[in-house]
């Protein structure tokens, strides 16, 4: 991958590519986004451009260290990795990142250590690597990719360069005819990924290569219309679908609440404005009209709070049938 390939983020591929021109490289940065936004695939094209036998500010993709990045085997490259999936712990930040950067470069002239979803190093696990940006050995750089940089130590974030993504807006249309003619899809559909993913490249490829994405929008899309009629015993046998359906993993519980929000953004937008310009949800303004038209304001934004209520609700392991039970409530009063 050269950075010329990758879309959008001109403003950290010239700060990367400028210090590889330069010279000037850090020993730590901080790539910051949401979950597939692209900060490993920034961070890797990086890394190789500064293992690159070649030079310049673009890897020449063709050097054997190049080839050694691209296919993960380069000694001199090393992911962090942890054993539990909630965290990253003290013991791994020492053994994998401390201990091991005074070890000298096997055959390159700098170590880069690449730790993913940072955010998952518990406080000591941030300590321990603290103490290693403060004096760390000149052969090193380290990367941390982080969805929620604000998570980590101030006294990390002060000893690094952040570096933040940003949504790609201006190549939409870019994007979209690349997932049109990539997975085979029409416009709509496309256009329903992209609506979604809101300028998270990464997530529009990813959504589009999902089986699962066009199931889940639809059932979100019945129940939003469908959810006034049901008596309770209803609400409570789609509240416990949803929760097999999550268990599962026939759907994502957290993309289900987001396209929710999605919806209910639509109705309250289009019942303040009556315009139809930045509604996501085009195919259906029917629904959102009727919606709109049923809904007051505070009855529409408390689904919207509540909605947010669930997502907590549920990464603190609250019942999830219990959940869209509620949550359900709330939406028939519209």
């Amino acid at each position: 991958m050269l950075f010329r390939d990758i879309i959008g983020q001109e403003d950290i591929k010239n700060h990367m590519q400028k210090a590889l021109r330069e010279g000037k490289i850090s020993h730590a940065y901080i790539i910051n986004g949401e979950k597939e936004s692209g900060k490993m695939m920034l961070a890797k094209t990086f890394s190789q451009a500064l293992f690159c036998e070649n030079g310049g500010d673009e890897p020449c993709g063709e050097c054997p260290s190049c080839k050694k990045v691209a296919h993960d085997s380069h000694p001199d490259l090393i992911y962090v990795t942890h054993s539990k999936p909630n965290i990253i712990s003290v013991k791994e930040i020492r053994e994998q990142v401390v201990g091991d950067m005074m070890i000298k470069p096997y055959t390159a002239s700098r170590k880069i250590y690449i730790v993913e979803d940072a955010q998952l190093m518990n406080e000591s696990a941030q300590n321990a690597i603290l103490k290693s940006l403060e004096e760390p050995p000149e052969y090193v750089t380290v990367i941390l990719l982080t969805d929620n940089a604000s998570s980590l130590l101030q006294t990390i974030r002060s000893r690094c360069i952040l570096l933040n993504i940003q949504p790609v807006i201006k190549e939409r249309e870019k994007i979209k005819q690349e997932l049109m003619r990539t997975y085979e899809m029409p416009e709509y559909e496309a256009e329903d990924i992209l609506n979604f993913a809101q300028g998270n490249v990464g997530k529009a490829y990813s959504l589009a290569s999902s089986e699962s994405f066009r199931d889940v929008m639809e059932d979100m899309l019945n129940l939003t219309s469908q959810v006034s009629r049901f008596r309770q015993i209803e609400v409570e046998k789609k509240a416990e679908s949803l929760k097999t359906a999550g268990k599962n993993g026939e759907i994502d519980l957290k993309e289900y609440l987001d396209l929710l929000v999605l919806w209910y953004r639509d109705v309250l937008l289009y019942k303040a404005t009556a315009n139809l310009d930045y509604i996501y949800f085009k195919d259906h303004i029917r629904e959102i009209r009727k919606q709109a038209q049923r809904g007051s304001f505070k009855n529409i934004n408390s689904v919207l709070t509540k909605i947010d209520t669930s997502r907590s609700q549920i990464r603190a392991n609250v019942d999830v049938e219990l959940v869209f039970t509620l949550l359900m409530q709330v939406m028939k009063e519209i």
